[in-house]
């Protein structure tokens, strides 16, 4: 067959119209589904010259299986698979047409993107992993190559499940997106995608991947803790990418935004390296952190409060607070509201959620209150395990707060550089 003809229709379907991209592995077509009319991405597969029927046959099986796990996912931040055909002995993958520079092309154009820019990356490609791995999906293939940057302000997730399903048809990431276990000839697994989100976040933000045996990137800022929770060398120590969505959904409750930024960077930043030196991605009371006060709340807990999503100061004893202005007095600070373990209704247990509390709490506190001398550490739990679907978030959060622990009312915020 000719490359691009006005005639050529692959898979009797798919009208060729112009040629997107070419490498070792095959050709990526733009072409017009004659059955929808809509334009769509053909990438050709080319298998290795020699290989038998068995094995071609094989590769079509994962293929297959691949397209329609890949199918079977609406999630905003993936790239749809339509479609697989095979032509003159060919076979296609068929995709959804994004016309975006890749995160590969932006960063080589205009240089590495800011903290803040790589913070929105990191947050819709984790929920893109999310949802993968929650349908049963390994990536295998995430590189910045494979992020693609619009359009607008959305970013897509390409080449789902085909690096694994396409094998030795499949050009592999580049070394340095690989995870050490991949390295070592491991097979690809959620805990890799992981890795290999944070070596892409990595590049996002130093225009390379991590160097050669780096478990973690240092970036001068919040995401340092971020990339160390992602770039751990033991697979089951690194955060899920439901930890990540979640610690980067997580923000703090104060009344004016330049507060808001301040503490969701810090309170994140501390939280992250928390979650990094735990232990599958869960905190552990770590020596010399401040005591925490841990007390449940909600239905059936021991402060009735249910959200304390739009509070920072309150009044009043805890069981009875009102919120109110930290220029006022006030018995309570709330200085961190955080959603660690995502809207599941799964209950990971009340002494794993109490320990992830105390350290988190303390690890918040340390890092946003400079002067802590005569303040008590107090974080609120959730009596019970509460969804995204039957409740709100702050029903399911923890909440840590501070208070003087002579009971002594407060007048100014706690938090370091932010007045009343």
């Amino acid at each position: 067959m000719t490359g691009i003809s006005p005639t050529r229709v692959i898979g009797g379907r798919y009208v060729v119209l112009g040629e997107l991209a070419r490498g070792s592995a095959g050709v990526v077509w733009r072409a017009q589904d004659r059955v929808t009319g809509r334009q769509v991405a053909v990438k050709e597969l080319h298998p290795p010259a020699g290989q038998g029927s068995e094995e071609r046959l094989l590769f079509r099986e994962r293929l297959l299986k691949a397209a329609r796990a890949a199918g079977r996912t609406d999630a905003p931040g993936i790239v749809t698979v339509h479609d697989v055909v095979t032509d003159d002995g060919v076979d296609h993958i068929v995709t959804e047409l994004v016309e975006a520079p890749t995160l590969a092309d932006q960063v080589a154009s205009a240089g590495p993107l800011d903290q803040r820019a790589v913070a929105a990356l990191a947050g819709q490609l984790a929920a893109a992993l999310q949802a993968i791995h929650a349908a049963g999906i390994v990536h295998g293939g995430l590189a910045p190559a494979a992020v693609l940057l619009g359009p607008g302000t959305q970013v897509r997730l390409a080449d789902l499940g085909m690096s694994e399903a396409a094998g030795e048809c499949a050009s592999p990431p580049a070394p340095g997106y690989l995870a050490p276990e991949l390295r070592d000839g491991g097979p690809a697994t959620a805990e890799s995608d992981v890795w290999a989100l944070g070596a892409t976040l990595c590049h996002a933000l130093h225009g390379r991947p991590p160097e050669a045996g780096a478990s973690r990137a240092d970036t001068g800022g919040p995401l340092s803790a971020l990339l160390a929770g992602m770039l751990h060398r033991e697979p089951r120590a690194r955060l899920t990418a439901l930890q990540v969505t979640a610690l980067l959904e997580s923000e703090a409750p104060p009344p004016s935004r330049s507060r808001a930024t301040r503490r969701w960077w810090l309170a994140a930043a501390a939280v992250l390296a928390v979650l990094a030196g735990g232990v599958g991605g869960f905190a552990l009371a770590r020596p010399g952190a401040p005591e925490v006060r841990t007390l449940t709340h909600g239905e059936g807990g021991e402060v009735p409060l249910t959200s304390l999503s739009d509070a920072a100061c309150l009044r009043g004893p805890l069981a009875e607070a009102a919120s109110v202005s930290c220029a006022e007095p006030h018995e309570l600070e709330v200085v961190a509201t955080l959603d660690p373990f995502g809207p599941t209704a799964r209950d990971p247990g009340t002494d794993r959620v109490q320990r992830f509390a105390s350290a988190a709490c303390a690890a918040a506190v340390e890092a946003l209150v400079a002067q802590r001398d005569g303040l008590e550490i107090v974080a609120l739990v959730p009596a019970r395990a509460v969804s995204a679907a039957d409740g709100a978030p702050g029903d399911r959060a923890v909440h840590c707060l501070v208070r003087e622990d002579d009971g002594a009312p407060m007048v100014g915020s706690r938090i370091s550089g932010v007045g009343g």
